[in-house]
């Protein structure tokens, strides 16, 4: 897709016909950072056709699978185009229009290992795929369905380029931009489920989430069961939840606000803390890296909500462990039991998410598997949302509520820039340092140099 910009690859013709058919005024154009470099041509070719102006997002609130509505309505959009590699999480805001990638793949070969693979042709097989495989997805259907009776193709949460994969049906299951109906008599625990692509984030995302019986990929030409249990990921995360069950104060770091009941989570989350005694605070510091979110050293763990591939989980560069909210009910929800299914997206712990379980807090005492601490043993302490606790201090003129992060932020010998009012004497405002940052021209280097 990178470096071409002909109608093919990139469909300005299905893009026009969708901003006239949606009469849009102002659209946006979303591409990931590989594509910016064809996204003018892209522009000026989609502008000749519909005759008004669109605008490019050059840089993206969180992922750039994720459609940045919140960029979008800088210039109050009233629709996005967004292109290439997409997750597909619902939106509430504006209409979109998704120019998913195509990657070319033998259809033949893929249609007999999938014979060669699964014999039985009465087998429940859930048939999902990479979205750079969508524009296959049709001749597949066309010679797989009829020869087996309990095949369920899915279809993509989305209004995209390739409109065989795109879902017309609002009563579907939707899982991860996967729309599924299944036969009312099973559940999914009955089927096995087979993902045409890599064994790479995408697919590691569907697989963990979705509990079905069995599951394979197709990598290198051949079709591979994927074994979850013992990975070393999911050793890293049970001891991440331990951290989490640690923790005394915790930050909820919100990295979306353009999916769908993102709101909802945050207050589940607020929650379930809240019953467990643990401070929270709530940050939005955009897209997150180490370093801005090591400006909260008073902050044990963190709770992110994010785009379920986001690269974060993998990540073991931060300095704090980084959950998902998924662990948040692991730790501290008594009837949630751990197993190797992982709920990556979190709309799925919601009511109505096939994940959901109602929240009992755990109370029993227990050993801390890390600090060989007892936990749950102090019930006198309790958390509450009223602002009736005060930490004063006359002298400096200092009021801070509560006692994890203020009580923290005031013992620390760092504070910042203080007013220091009354304690330094008054002088005359100063010129300041100007110039190049490498080489301010009112230091006392360079104004030796200018003399010599």
């Amino acid at each position: 897709m990178n470096g071409v910009t002909d109608d093919d690859v990139y469909d300005v013709d299905k893009c026009s016909k969708w901003i006239n058919a949606h009469n849009l005024n102002k659209v946006c154009l979303q591409f990931p950072d590989n594509l910016l470099p064809d996204s003018v041509e892209v522009a000026l070719q989609l502008e000749n056709r519909i005759k008004k102006k669109v605008y490019i997002l050059g840089d993206t609130s969180c992922g750039s699978c994720c459609v940045d509505e919140i960029a979008a309505q800088h210039i109050n959009a009233d629709g996005i185009i967004h292109f290439g590699h997409a997750c597909l999480n619902p939106t509430v805001r504006l209409p979109v229009f998704h120019v998913l990638p195509k990657k070319e793949i033998d259809t033949t070969e893929v249609i007999n290992k999938f014979k060669l693979s699964f014999v039985d042709r009465s087998e429940r097989i859930l048939f999902f795929y990479d979205v750079t495989y969508a524009h296959k997805i049709e001749n597949i259907h066309k010679m797989l369905n009829p020869i087996y009776e309990n095949l369920v193709f899915t279809l993509l949460n989305c209004t995209s380029n390739t409109v065989f994969t795109d879902n017309k049906d609002d009563s579907s299951t939707i899982i991860l931009g996967r729309c599924f109906k299944l036969d009312k008599a099973h559940k999914i625990e009955d089927y096995i489920a087979f993902f045409l692509g890599n064994n790479e984030k995408t697919f590691v995302t569907l697989a963990m989430t979705i509990p079905a019986k069995k599951w394979y990929y197709f990598e290198n030409n051949n079709i591979v069961e994927y074994e979850a249990l013992n990975t070393p990921w999911l050793k890293r995360r049970r001891f991440l939840v331990e951290k989490l069950k640690d923790a005394k104060v915790v930050g909820i770091v919100v990295a979306t606000l353009g999916i769908k009941d993102y709101l909802k989570i945050i207050t589940m989350v607020k929650r379930v803390l809240k019953e467990k005694n643990k401070k929270s605070y709530i940050l939005s510091v955009g897209k997150i890296n180490p370093t801005k979110l090591a400006n909260f050293p008073e902050i044990d763990a963190f709770v992110v909500i994010t785009c379920p591939e986001n690269e974060i989980y993998d990540s073991r560069e931060f300095l704090k462990p980084m959950l998902m909210p998924y662990e948040v009910e692991l730790a501290f929800n008594s009837l949630r039991e751990c197993y190797t299914q992982y709920c990556m997206d979190f709309r799925q712990i919601l009511p109505d998410g096939i994940n959901y379980i109602n929240f009992k807090a755990s109370t029993d005492s227990d050993v801390s598997l890390i600090t060989g601490k007892l936990r749950n043993c102090d019930e006198s302490t309790l958390c509450t949302n009223e602002m009736n606790t005060l930490v004063i201090n006359n002298s400096s003129g200092v009021v801070a509520i509560g006692k994890a992060g203020a009580e923290f932020l005031y013992n620390r010998s760092w504070k910042g820039v203080e007013q220091r009012l009354g304690k330094d004497a008054v002088h005359s405002a100063e010129i300041g340092r100007y110039g190049l940052p490498s080489c301010y021209e009112n230091e006392p280097i360079s104004i030796k140099k200018d003399k010599d």
